[in-house]
């Protein structure tokens, strides 16, 4: 969806609109990059019941970074 945006912004010459979105680009990628290494940890420890359980301390205990604010302080 996001790329679709994007491609819009792009094909209409609506640069200031295409800068905004580059930021959300950003984020997805990271957070499917995030994603495919829990993916892969998951497939690694396969069915094993004591890999899960450390793979799930883990994952628990990630912090949660809330996104940076603009300028004028809106999300």
């Amino acid at each position: 969806l996001i790329n679709d945006l994007v491609n819009l912004a792009i094909a209409e010459k609506d640069h200031a609109t295409n800068s905004f979105l580059q930021w959300f680009v950003s984020e997805q990628v990271e957070e499917e990059s995030s994603a495919n290494a829990v993916l892969g940890k998951v497939k690694l420890v396969g069915k094993s019941g004591d890999g899960l359980l450390m793979t799930d301390r883990e994952l628990a205990q990630r912090v949660f970074t809330p996104p940076a604010t603009g300028k004028g302080g809106e999300k």
